[in-house]
């Protein structure tokens, strides 16, 4: 699905038309305001998904700058793919200038070289997956930090599609990226790049962090709330699980677990909604199908005498209820 157009002032007034019509349309809800003097028709913004409308809003503050900005942190986090809670509320954007670096309005600007780390993707320039990811390493709390350097290390399901990142001045201006993505984009970062990243950060402490949240970090993890749920785990003491453990099915069809626990014989997974809605989760077939195979491909597994413990994002959130679901499930803590 394409992005609504943006209609500024001048495309009104091209028409030959008033500007002011805008806030006219605006007024009567049939354009939606973006930015200030920047709109797109109402019934268009609302089709977007909240991602999608943050990139209309990337577009839109791109047009009003002189120079072409180069986003970063969050933002370029979500053209990166890599796992992030939640959707960001503001635009980041990369300053060189010491007197700019203060946040305004919905625009929050951090401190950072223009010409050194930055690829293009379709129209807009970011940092690349390196930058971006240590950037948020040293700043979000562990285990959002450990979410997003698992993500980078992770090796995408597939090795076509997707955003494209290429040198900048080198993309096609009129590809349009995808700022909802379901897996991480581009090639898999490697420990050694983030660890050498990692020596090169201004203060200890921020060296410190961000070797901690590395050596932790693992590329097997499968999405967001595996890597929250493994340092739920560390937090509380648990035995420290394998992940995405194989089990040859009675078929002969392979399966993977998100935790296995092999002195408690346990299997772990972690349930999230995403997991049954993903569109190329399950060969293409319907969410009522895609549950029927996992629970057949749960009792293949629990007849080599496995047994399976389940949590959703509620349970794992919180350590109480977490804990006490873990222990009764006979997973052993140290």
């Amino acid at each position: 699905m394409s992005s609504p157009r943006l209609i500024l002032p001048s495309d009104v007034e091209l028409a030959g038309q008033d500007s002011r019509l805008l806030s006219v349309l605006n007024k009567q809800g049939r354009y939606f305001r973006v930015r200030r003097g920047i709109y797109t028709e109402a019934s268009g913004w609302e089709a977007l998904d909240p991602a999608s409308q943050y990139g209309l809003r990337a577009a839109a503050f791109q047009l009003t700058t002189k120079q072409q900005p180069v986003f970063c942190h969050a933002s370029a986090a979500l053209l990166w793919g890599l796992w992030i809670l939640g959707k960001p509320e503001k635009l980041h954007v990369l300053t060189e200038e010491r007197d700019g670096g203060r946040s305004r309005g919905d625009i929050a600007r951090h401190i950072g070289l223009l010409n050194q780390g930055v690829v293009q993707c379709g129209p807009f320039l970011l940092t690349d997956k390196l930058t971006t990811s240590v950037q948020l390493i040293t700043r979000l709390k562990f285990e959002q930090a450990v979410a997003v350097c698992d993500s980078s290390l992770r090796t995408p399901r597939h090795a076509a599609g997707g955003n494209i990142f290429t040198p900048t001045g080198t993309a096609d201006p009129f590809h349009e990226p995808s700022w909802k993505n379901d897996e991480p984009q581009g090639p898999a970062l490697l420990k050694s790049e983030l660890m050498s990243a990692a020596e090169d950060l201004p203060s200890r402490s921020a060296r410190n962090r961000a070797v901690a949240v590395i050596e932790f970090a693992s590329g097997l993890s499968g999405s967001l709330g595996e890597s929250f749920s493994r340092v739920r785990m560390a937090q509380l003491g648990f035995s420290t699980p394998e992940l995405q453990h194989k089990f040859v099915l009675r078929d002969g069809n392979n399966a993977f677990v998100d935790f296995w626990f092999k002195e408690a014989r346990r299997a772990g997974e972690f349930d999230g909604r995403e997991k049954y809605l993903r569109h190329d989760w399950g060969g293409g077939t319907s969410t009522q199908d895609r549950i029927i195979e996992e629970k057949i491909r749960e009792d293949h597994i629990r007849a080599q005498g496995v047994g399976f413990v389940r949590w959703t994002w509620a349970e794992m959130m919180n350590l109480d209820r977490f804990e006490r679901l873990l222990r009764q499930a006979g997973i052993p803590q140290k």
